[in-house]
């Protein structure tokens, strides 16, 4: 898509946030997603208004790691034990991939949208029954007040140095995109190499916290000096007052994490041409742009669509390599080695008792 026509799209999507979001006539599709309501509701409007399939958002399934299929679901100590969540819409757009891979496994998903071809391999089924519209990346965060005489760090292996001992963050790896995340890291390191930089970030004594909006927390407020955030949790921090560095890490070796969104159609849907056509529209690149210049955070996979100040499309990154069907075997092997290992840290003090241990 050329620059200037892009400029004309995203005006044209945006115009419409200022227009009723309700689109005329009952709901022919339902649309069971757990991203911005906002976005979501107007990309629908957008659609319907246009003489697409009219939707109605309903709320999203929220499918774990726990909801895949063999070892990579199984329960372990100290693991993600979330239920099987109820099957839910006649199309899904999930914030991550966990459900969507489940159900492609088990052969519960109509072909992909044809719209979704121009979408990079690394972030859609290889069997054809899901692709992402958007992701986000793992960021490194950096409290800048905080660095004294360092440069901010922008490798994974300058978390293991001395002086950041007891100062970095990072959310647990037993669920979510953090384990994901790490299942990419013993693909793309290998496994020797990733357990020697577990060895030794453990010997730098982390901050281990249940989720990124807590890494967040940890950092702005100085307890840390740097965390691992989802980078929808950094641009918070970006946003706020905080003086703080987003960082794009790992850029000249195995490069950035992105996990995707999916989307895809089940075969109970309701009434399947609706949906499949709805889901066409929602797969093309114009909701991409659409939802990259809404929700803060999210990065565009496609290249040529633009983003906002301070947001890289992850066309034009360094990024890890493995695709989701590796990750998800990853997960079945290392998912209990990594629960252990973060189980066996310390958790870190509560805000207010390390302010007074300063």
């Amino acid at each position: 898509m050329k620059p200037l026509r892009s400029v004309a799209v995203l005006a044209a999507l945006l115009a419409a946030c200022s227009k009723s979001s309700a689109p005329q006539g009952p709901a022919e599709v339902q649309v069971s997603t757990d991203l911005n309501p906002g976005m979501v509701d107007t990309a629908l409007a957008m659609i319907a208004r246009s003489g697409g399939p009219r939707g109605e958002r309903i709320p999203g399934m929220h499918a774990g790691v726990s909801s895949l299929p063999g070892a990579a679901g199984a329960p372990v100590a100290g693991g993600e034990q979330a239920p099987t969540p109820a099957e839910m819409g006649d199309v899904r757009w999930d914030s991550e991939p966990y459900g969507a891979i489940a159900a492609a496994a088990k052969g519960l998903l109509l072909p992909a949208p044809a719209t979704g071809q121009d979408v990079p391999p690394l972030w859609k089924d290889p069997g054809g029954t899901w692709v992402a519209v958007g992701g986000r990346a793992v960021l490194l965060l950096v409290a800048t007040d905080e660095l004294g005489d360092h440069g901010a760090p922008v490798r994974f292996t300058a978390l293991t140095e001395p002086w950041l001992k007891g100062k970095v963050a990072i959310p647990s790896p037993t669920g979510g995109m953090a384990l994901a995340h790490f299942a990419a890291l013993f693909a793309a390191w290998g496994p020797e190499r990733m357990e020697a930089w577990l060895k030794q970030l453990k010997a730098n004594e982390p901050q281990i916290y249940p989720t990124d909006d807590e890494v967040r927390q940890a950092v702005v407020s100085g307890r840390a000096i740097v965390g691992l955030a989802a980078s929808d949790e950094a641009a918070k921090a970006a946003a706020s007052a905080a003086h703080v560095l987003l960082v794009y890490p790992n850029q000249k070796s195995i490069g950035t994490f992105v996990w995707p969104t999916a989307l895809s159609v089940p075969k109970t849907a309701k009434n399947r041409e609706a949906a499949q056509k709805l889901a066409e529209r929602l797969a093309d690149r114009s909701v991409e742009q659409l939802l990259v210049a809404r929700v803060p955070g999210y990065l565009p996979l496609r290249s040529d669509i633009p983003v906002p100040p301070g947001v890289r499309s992850a066309a034009n990154l360094v990024v890890i390599s493995v695709d989701p069907s590796r990750i998800v075997s990853e997960i079945g092997q290392r998912k209990a080695s990594l629960a252990a290992w973060a189980a066996s840290i310390p958790k870190p003090l509560p805000a207010g008792a390390q302010a007074q241990t300063k």
